[in-house]
């Protein structure tokens, strides 16, 4: 079931929860958001890990792409992220 504001449109979160952490393939488009833990392991995490993505840097989402990947950008770069990884990088969004 879902509800909608006066305007029509369904809010993302209640403004009863806390949000504390979401996975990065959650954030939407334009948001800023801040690297909290890289979970999960294996080859495509150490890439992301050389790449500069770590705990603590911050980034902002550019757009969700077909398939499910996330393309990121920090320090004037893009990064595609595919939607396994994205779902095991947890986030803080941040006040813009």
């Amino acid at each position: 079931m879902s509800y909608l504001n006066g305007n029509g449109i369904e809010p993302r979160r209640s403004t009863n929860v806390t949000v504390r952490a979401l996975p990065l393939a959650q954030a939407r488009a334009g948001e800023s958001v801040r690297i909290v833990a890289l979970r999960g392991g294996g080859r495509e995490m150490d890439e992301l890990a050389v790449a500069g993505l770590a705990p603590g840097r911050l980034c902002i989402v550019l757009g969700q792409l077909p398939g499910g990947a996330t393309l990121i950008g920090f320090d004037e770069r893009r990064l595609a992220i595919g939607g396994t990884a994205a779902a095991e990088i947890w986030v803080r969004l941040v006040a813009s």
